[in-house]
This record gives C-alpha cells, structure tokens and sequence, in this order.
C-alpha cells in the first residue's frame, strides 16, 4: 500500500470508528450517517485541497446504507480502493461506487444474519452457559472472548482484503467498458431487490367488501385480479414520488401511518 494514498494507518483508523456505526442508525437511511462518518477522515484525506470532490464524495456516502453491521467493513474498504481511484482521477466515477455499494450490502447482509446471529450466536452462547453453571465467571468471559473474535476479526480483515482486492478488482475492469456494464448489472439486481422486497413485504390490508353472499369480493381480491400485488406496488411508486419531490421521508411515513388510522377506522383496511 506503500505507493497509495490510504496507508495501513488509515485503514486501521476507520476499523476504529467502525465499531460505533451503529450509534447514528435512523429509520430514514439507515446506517448511512455511520457509515459516512467512519471514512470521513479517508475522504478528507483523499480530497484534500479539492472541497468540490469532498462534498460529493460525503453526499454519495450518506446515500441510504443498510447490512449486517459485522460485514459493512469489507463494503468499505472496496468502496474506498474505488474513492481512491475517484480521486486520482482514474476511469471510474460516483454512481459505480454507489452501485457496488447497493450489490453489496443485501447479499453481505444475508451472510451475516446467518452466520453470527443464527451460527456463531447460539454457539458461543451455549458454551458460556454450560461454564456458566457452577457459577463460574468463565461463562460471560469466554461467550464475549469467543463472540469478539469473530466480530473484531471480521471486520478488520473484511476492511483490510476488502481495500486490497477492490483496488486489484478496479485495475482489472478500469480502461474498457466492463466497469459500466458492472453498473449497470449492479443496479438491475438492486432494482429486482427491490421489486421482490415491494411485493414480499409491503401489504396493504384492503379488507372492505363489495356485494353480498357468493358474489362478495373483498377490494384485495379484485385488485390482486387486475395484478397481483398492484396496491403495494403502487403504494411503493407513490411514496417514491413524494420523496422524489422534495418530501422528506419523516413527512411520508406519518402520512402512511394516518391514511393507515383513518382507513381502520371506517373500516377500509
């Protein structure tokens, strides 16, 4: 790394502040202001003396963020190698940084709610509780000792491999047109992401029945006829277009919640 910006010093100052991401979680993007704040000092260094690459650079990185917080370091050693490029002046710009980012955070995700919360969890907890049983201090000891390892170790070699392979992976596609069609295929599959997550867990509960005895159709059915899962989906493309328009998400979701009261109570939910 000798002969790059981002030095060993670097990296190991954003594993640092890596471990409190989570103080700044919100309901609006997330993890996004954690994960901005962890690479700020990087990214001033990286952009010294060039305020406007800075102030991009912060805006991409506070876009919406979400995955298992263990598995965020490899996302951000990669997105830095690509930063690094950015600021250079290499072959690659901002949207590819932001579409790795989305491909990466929804499969790192998966693989970490498996692994530590339904793997590595019930295993290291059920090592402390057999010590745990005579009253010995070990129990609590050893489940944290064994538990961090895992945790400390994922993140520092994730940030670390992450950096490593993200700046051989950007040398190998940077020059031709595989970096565009790498954003591209990254974004459709955010896109599908996004349509399976509309559709599996977006419901609108249009219990208000139309007609009487055999004919009765509740308004689900008869929309679900038309398209199954069209009110989601248009529920989806409405909050989106809002948004789209300057309306902050707060605002939103309070509307949802009051369209969803008043539709209770005159009982068309």
């Amino acid at each position: 790394m000798s002969d790059k910006i981002i030095n060993k010093r670097d990296l190991n100052r954003v594993f640092r502040r890596g471990i409190a991401m989570q103080f700044s979680w919100n309901y609006e993007r997330m993890q996004a202001l954690g994960y901005c704040w962890t690479i700020l000092p990087v990214l001033k260094k990286l952009y010294k003396g060039n305020p406007d690459g800075l102030k991009k650079a912060v805006v991409r990185n506070l876009e919406f963020f979400n995955t298992h917080p263990f598995m965020a370091m490899p996302i951000m050693g990669t997105s830095l190698a690509m930063e690094e490029k950015v600021a250079e002046g290499g072959d690659i710009d901002g949207t590819s940084i932001s579409a790795i980012k989305v491909a990466m955070m929804g499969p790192f995700a998966g693989i970490g709610d498996s692994f530590f919360w339904f793997t590595l969890f019930p295993v290291c907890a059920g090592i402390g509780v057999s010590l745990s049983k005579g009253g010995s201090v070990l129990g609590p000891l050893a489940f944290l000792v064994l538990f961090n390892i895992f945790n400390l170790g994922t993140r520092y070699f994730g940030l670390k491999y992450g950096y490593k392979f993200g700046n051989e992976f950007i040398e190998k596609i940077s020059g031709g047109a595989m970096m565009q069609r790498l954003s591209e295929g990254t974004t459709l599959v955010g896109l599908m992401v996004l349509g399976v997550m509309t559709a599996t867990m977006v419901t609108v509960p249009l219990d208000f029945v139309i007609g009487e005895g055999e004919q009765a159709m509740s308004l689900k059915l008869i929309f679900d006829g038309i398209m199954p899962n069209i009110v989601p989906l248009l529920l989806t493309l409405g909050v989106y277009k809002l948004i789209k328009k300057g309306m902050s998400t707060t605002a939103v979701l309070f509307s949802v919640i009051g369209i969803a009261i008043l539709g209770a109570v005159i009982g068309l939910f």
